[in-house]
């Protein structure tokens, strides 16, 4: 018994103040309490005084912190730490539950947008005029293909205005590729940031189109409008003859539209399906030169130095000076030139050709002139040495001379031969003698066209070499008297003599107007004499008339002999 007794005591409990003997004395342990605690429970740095401790059967604790100096009365804010702790910890949970829940719904929300735009378009996206907010890309094609079917383009403005279909003006429109371009630029993991701004897809709204056929169109629709407008002028340096000399003329803006700027900006349009084309002043074709550049202004004095020169040309004759033309600006101005850049150039070619048919007009020995004598009859004759002829590259200098230096006054026109005035069109002279072979008559007229003296002659015998040359010749000389002579012959002796008291030849020394008091006065009335009475050439003259006419004629006056 005693033995069993002792057993039973080996195995039962020990009594609390045997096992903690040290606790009797009310001794303070700091880690008696941590086994039973959380690993993360701490009271500070303040030590726990535990009582001795009953146990009951069940082996119950009880712990009672002592006093401590930062908390009076032993007591810790908030109660015991460990259960503060979980405390804390049941209320964050419901926090973090709805955290997680409104993660999911939004999850949900962003998977589901992506999802749906995938497949349509931003809200606030505009393709051209079509508004493609929200649309299925399937929709979107569908549009595009009925909006071409009916597609027209309205151009207007600055006065003009037209319709151009679809067809018309050469347009299709691939709208998979149009829709396919516009959704390429979107990204649906992106939707939640791009669907609340606006979205222009319009750089992807390209047709194809037959620009031939548009502008073939257009520019016969603008031609026909420009027909009825004002043209547009660049401003220019022009002579005025009132002032003679040159101004600036203002430029002039126009109303006429420039065809190929309005087909560059329909087709445009149409290319990207606009429904109007508003045309502006952009399409009008302007003046490009304008009367305020500097070029014209610097142009028009240089030229104004150019047309200085006032001088007339004279012809010199025997007492006196014919006037026979005048250069001055009217003139001058034909001769000059401006290059791109408006500056003048005096144009020697222009020039010259002028001088050419000026002297064309002055070397009148051997042309043929018509004109019409003093008692209205019309006369032409070619041939003759008489006349004026002009030396062609003097008058040439001369003419450049007086431009280049500005020269005013007389200048005479260089002449290798002169005659002895001009008094009308298509006569080159002034007094003459007029030998009309037809009538068998002599006239002389003064530069005034006076008639100083007739007589009726015989000439020479027609149809052979004795026959009286007709042209227009010149006075070579006077001589009084004279013996006239025919050929010499083998002998040494000539043919025929004849003395005569006054010889006027006018082909060379051979043929001239003389008296012929051999002649019977009767064939100096009888037109016909000539036939049987004809001379060797010269104009016969009764002796009186002859004294009178070589006291009138002067040595380079014409002679016409003419029929």
């Amino acid at each position: 018994m005693e033995g069993k007794h002792a057993s039973q005591n080996k195995q039962q409990k020990p009594h609390r103040s045997e096992a903690f003997p040290q606790l009797d004395k009310a001794e303070t342990v700091a880690h008696a309490t941590k086994p039973s605690m959380p690993s993360d429970f701490d009271l500070g740095s303040t030590a726990v005084s535990v009582n001795p401790v009953q146990m009951n059967g069940r082996g119950s604790h009880r712990f009672s912190a002592a006093p401590n100096a930062a908390y009076p009365g032993g007591k810790v804010p908030g109660g015991t730490a460990g259960s503060q702790k979980f405390a804390d910890g049941r209320r964050r949970n419901p926090v973090a539950i709805a955290a997680l829940v409104v993660v999911a719904l939004l999850l949900v929300v962003y998977v589901a947008g992506a999802v749906i735009f995938m497949g349509r378009f931003y809200p606030n996206t505009t393709l051209g005029n079509f508004d493609l907010s929200m649309k299925p890309f399937d929709q979107a094609v569908d549009e595009l293909e009925s909006a071409e079917k009916s597609y027209a383009l309205s151009i207007s403005g600055e006065g003009f205005s037209t319709n151009i279909t679809a067809k018309e003006g050469g347009i299709q429109l691939d709208s998979d590729r149009v829709i396919a371009a516009a959704k390429g630029g979107m990204n649906p993991a992106l939707w939640f940031v791009n669907m609340w701004g606006a979205h222009d897809a319009t750089e992807n709204l390209t047709a194809s189109a037959d620009s031939t056929a548009l502008r073939n169109l257009l520019t016969e629709e603008i031609e026909e409008f420009n027909a009825g407008q004002t043209a547009s002028e660049d401003a220019a340096i022009v002579y005025d003859a009132e002032s003679h000399s040159y101004k600036i003329k203002p430029e002039v803006n126009g109303t006429q539209l420039d065809a190929e700027e309005v087909v560059q900006q329909a087709i445009t349009a149409m290319l990207s399906m606009q429904d109007t084309l508003k045309l502006d002043d952009d399409v009008v074709i302007k003046p490009q030169v304008l009367s305020t550049d500097s070029r014209l202004i610097q142009g028009t004095e240089a030229a104004n130095k150019l047309v200085a020169c006032d001088v007339t040309l004279v012809a010199q004759l025997a007492n006196t000076t014919e006037d026979i033309t005048q250069i001055n600006g009217d003139v001058i101005s034909q001769w000059v030139t401006f290059d791109e850049n408006y500056a003048p150039t005096f144009n020697e070619a222009v020039m010259s050709e002028w001088a050419s048919a000026l002297v064309a007009s002055l070397n009148t020995v051997g042309s043929t002139r018509t004109y019409t004598r003093g008692d209205g009859k019309q006369v032409s004759v070619s041939g003759g040495d008489y006349g004026w002829a002009v030396d062609t590259s003097s008058l040439v200098s001369t003419i450049e001379d007086a431009v280049t230096n500005a020269s005013q006054g007389e200048i005479s026109v260089p002449c290798s031969q002169t005659g002895n005035g001009f008094t009308a069109p298509g006569m080159d002279w002034g007094a003459y003698c007029d030998v009309d072979l037809t009538e068998q008559y002599a006239r002389y007229y003064d530069a005034t066209g006076n008639l100083l003296w007739e007589s009726g002659i015989v000439s020479g015998k027609p149809g052979g070499e004795d026959a009286t040359p007709t042209g227009t010749y010149y006075l070579k000389t006077h001589q009084s008297p004279s013996m006239l002579r025919g050929p010499k012959k083998e002998d040494g002796k000539y043919e025929w003599e004849s003395e005569v008291q006054y010889w006027m030849p006018f082909v060379g020394n051979l043929v001239g107007l003389h008296d012929a008091s051999w002649q019977p006065s009767s064939v100096f009335s009888n037109p016909d004499a000539y036939k049987t009475y004809g001379s060797h050439g010269c104009v016969n003259l009764p002796t009186d008339k002859a004294a009178e006419i070589y006291g009138i004629i002067q040595n380079g006056d014409p002679v016409i002999v003419h029929w």
